[in-house]
């Protein structure tokens, strides 16, 4: 079995790339698949983290997902519109159907919507708290990679 972590790209990744980079290179290394899961669109957060060298298995954006189902609706200034509570629901979704392991976003918002164990990423601290218990800090990237590895591995064997 694969074990597979999901990160938000906007206000987590895009806000410590370089750590972010050597957290996914050693989490990588453990065994655990990276999904980058983004508002998107895909195309450019590929760009930024090719740029940054920042390893990943998967990236997928809300706002593509939207665009194939037909749920977004785009204007000539070049904005777009997506319902709120499909936007705010999306990642969680994905997330439940991919059989992603833990997710790590700076949105309180989409939290609720997560079946998923959902780390609360703190961007003034660069860390997340699971459940106001674990506390992750990203700070030390190759520590965080191993604690959330470990973690996984003994709830995922439970």
């Amino acid at each position: 079995m694969v074990l597979k972590i999901g990160l938000d790209f906007h206000g987590v990744i895009s806000a410590q790339p370089d750590k972010f980079a050597l957290f996914c290179k050693k989490i990588r290394q453990l065994g655990v698949a990276v999904y980058v899961i983004s508002g998107g669109p895909k195309s450019d957060i590929i760009k930024y983290l090719d740029r940054y060298g920042i390893e990943y298995d998967q990236v997928w954006a809300i706002l593509d997902d939207c665009e194939k189902n037909g749920t977004v609706s785009f204007y000539d200034d070049g904005s777009f519109q997506v319902p709120t509570e499909i936007w705010d629901k999306a990642k969680a979704e994905y997330c439940a159907k991919e059989g992603i392991d833990f997710h790590v976003d700076d949105s309180a918002i989409y939290g609720r919507y997560f079946v998923t164990p959902y780390c609360h990423y703190d961007i003034k601290q660069g860390c997340c708290r699971l459940n106001n218990r674990v506390e992750i800090n990203f700070n030390s990237p190759e520590a965080a990679a191993v604690k959330i590895a470990e973690f996984l591995q003994k709830s995922c064997s439970d």
